[in-house]
């Protein structure tokens, strides 16, 4: 499923956020939580910027 798969392409942190909300909209109820949201769009995050989040 893409939205399980979702990553940044280069630097492209704006296309990624967008994308994602489009994804989780349409999935919505996939996530149980809130926190299962925070979870996926964190992992998805290159790891310098995931470094700094978590």
């Amino acid at each position: 499923m893409e939205l399980w798969e979702l990553k940044v392409k280069g630097t492209d942190l704006a296309r990624y956020n967008q994308h994602f909300q489009e994804l989780a909209l349409l999935f919505g109820r996939m996530f149980s939580e809130e926190a299962d949201k925070i979870e996926k769009y964190v992992g998805g995050l290159p790891d310098m910027i995931y470094g700094s989040v978590v």
